[in-house]
């Protein structure tokens, strides 16, 4: 039992040392300050896009963490996990553009 609580901390600890809350204060400072008011701007004039954007935060996060891969686009012979058949019906990707 003491061998199995070991294994969950230190994989715990191993996947929080991937995120960093600070990654953009040098390269973009007002990131946060962007996305919150993009985000309070579309939700505005469709409040329906609430729903579709947690469920492509889910979509993203359900495989092997939340990492951005749902919003890459398929490039060449391999399909990229947007274009995949789970995801086809996501909404959302030109708020997510916009406010990039």
């Amino acid at each position: 039992m003491a061998v199995l609580l070991l294994l969950a901390a230190a994989a715990v600890m191993a996947s929080s040392a991937q995120l960093d809350e600070k990654f953009y204060s040098n390269s973009c400072p007002s990131v946060e300050a962007v996305v919150r008011k993009e985000m309070v701007r579309a939700l505005g004039a469709a409040p329906s896009l609430a729903g579709p954007l947690l469920r492509m935060h889910f979509h993203d996060c359900f495989v092997r963490g939340c990492d951005g891969s749902v919003l890459l686009d398929s490039a060449g012979n391999s399909t990229a996990e947007k274009d995949a058949t789970p995801n086809q019906t996501l909404r959302g990707f030109g708020f997510v553009e916009r406010a990039k």
